[in-house]
Order: C-alpha cells, then sequence, then structure tokens
C-alpha cells in the first residue's frame, strides 16, 4: 500500500512542476516591450494624477523623406485623452504643434482643449530610435469642463514611454 502511494506521488510531482512551470512563464513574451504600446504617467496642475495608456497602433513614429512628425495617443478607461504631435523630433527639447487637430487634452467628456502656451510648453526626447521612444512632457493647455473652456491653465507634466511594434522595426 505505501509502494503505491509512494508511486503515485513520484509521479504527480513532476507533472505539479511542470504544471506551474509552463503557468508561471505563459506571458513571459508579452508587454509593451514586445508587443508595442506605452504609456504617459502625468500630473495635472502638479496634484493630480493621470496614467495614459498608448496602443501599439496610437503612437506614429516612422520618419521618412515626405512624413516629418510623429504622434502619440494616450487614452484611459474615463475617456481622457491627450493626443500630442511634434514635428522634426530632435533629442532634447521640442516644440509641440499647437494646432488643436494634432495636439489636445480631453478630460472625461469635455471637449478638446488646446495649447495656450507654445512657448513654456515641450516634449524633450532622451531616446527616439527604432525600439523606444521616451520622453518628459510639459504642456499647458486651456481648462475645459463639460461644453465650456475659459482661459485659467492646465499643466500637464510628466514622463512619456513608447516601445515601437516589431512590425514596424
Amino acid at each position: 500500500m505505501r509502494i503505491c502511494y509512494f508511486i503515485s506521488m513520484r509521479f504527480h510531482f513532476p507533472v505539479f512542476v511542470v504544471c506551474f512551470w509552463l503557468s508561471a512563464c505563459s506571458d513571459i513574451n508579452s508587454g509593451w516591450t514586445v508587443d508595442g504600446g506605452g504609456y504617459m504617467n502625468l500630473q495635472l496642475n502638479g496634484s493630480e494624477k493621470l496614467k495614459l495608456d498608448i496602443s501599439p497602433d496610437d503612437g506614429d513614429v516612422d520618419l521618412r523623406v515626405n512624413k516629418h512628425f510623429v504622434l502619440f495617443l494616450g487614452k484611459n478607461d474615463q475617456g481622457d485623452r491627450l493626443q500630442l504631435m511634434v514635428y522634426k523630433p530632435v533629442l532634447g527639447l521640442n516644440t509641440p504643434q499647437t494646432n488643436p487637430n494634432y495636439t489636445y487634452l480631453v478630460l472625461g467628456n469635455s471637449v478638446p482643449a488646446h495649447i495656450i502656451d507654445a512657448d513654456s510648453s515641450y516634449v524633450k526626447f532622451d531616446r527616439k530610435d527604432s525600439i523606444l521612444w521616451s520622453a518628459d512632457i510639459r504642456l499647458i493647455f486651456n481648462h475645459c469642463y463639460g461644453d465650456d473652456c475659459d482661459s485659467t491653465r492646465t499643466v500637464v507634466s510628466g514622463r512619456m514611454q513608447y516601445w515601437v511594434d516589431p512590425d514596424d522595426r
């Protein structure tokens, strides 16, 4: 009786270990660094935190002869969105496009806010290559709530990282 129990335990333990190991490693080849995409960790007016995800399809970093801009769109489930366009990006300080069709901020269900202080707004890329784009962000938008906007400043600052989709490298 003890021998049968010992033999069955000897068989079950390796099966358990193999199953555990396979389940632990099931997502090892997923994530932004493998699949593309990224995030924006931001603060509004230095206090309220805002986390936005950039899906692999919402980052456009393909620079070529007739296309000189990069575009990123961060979104979350609450309806917040920040779209950011930079023309002819370089390492270091860049001025974002101020056209509200290209760079805008939507908080919840408000109308899109646009940049009102281009001289104090910047995107500072510290890496831009075929794998990763990363930058510090400081953007100054007008304040929009619901359907109304006023001239109150909303300062958005933080960090952005975007891993290029391997199919686009």
